[in-house]
């Protein structure tokens, strides 16, 4: 069995496929997009990790999860990330526990927005951090209690 992270991080893309403005261009690579053909997109990654020991070698991690949405540069490109927010935030609110592996759901913790202009055609990029908080024993990372 896969590492909780990598559980919730699948957990996460699996919520975010489909949505109207990307479709189905998401990745669990933390690799930006080269060609303006695949925008708009997402990329789903996972990031830090804070771990503090209850009792009875209970811990309790708080991981922060990335979604990168990126958008063609253009007039209109300002909306467009703000519709990929919008959808990210919708469909993360709706997922719930994501299959109980976040008891509470994942919560929205911070946004930013900036420019790429490293791809095939200059992009724009809005990163929208979330925490989820799980709990697992001390030494079984890969299943939640």
């Amino acid at each position: 069995m896969a590492h909780v992270r990598q559980q919730i991080r699948e957990a996460v893309a699996t919520a975010l496929t489909g949505l109207a403005t990307t479709g189905s261009r998401i990745s669990q690579a933390r690799m930006a997009p080269r060609r303006a053909g695949d925008l708009p997109c997402l990329l789903v990654e996972t990031a830090d990790e804070r771990i503090e020991q209850g009792a009875q070698s209970r811990l309790m991690r708080e991981l922060t999860v990335i979604v990168r949405g990126f958008a063609k540069a253009n007039t209109s490109l300002d909306d467009t990330l703000d519709q990929i927010a919008g959808e990210v935030e919708t469909a993360l609110a709706s997922a719930g526990s994501l299959g109980g592996l976040v008891p509470g759901g994942i919560t929205p913790t911070q946004v930013s927005i900036d420019f790429d202009d490293t791809l095939e055609q200059p992009a724009g990029v809005i990163v929208m951090e979330y925490r989820a908080t799980y709990f697992a024993a001390l030494g079984s990372p890969n299943s939640v209690i």
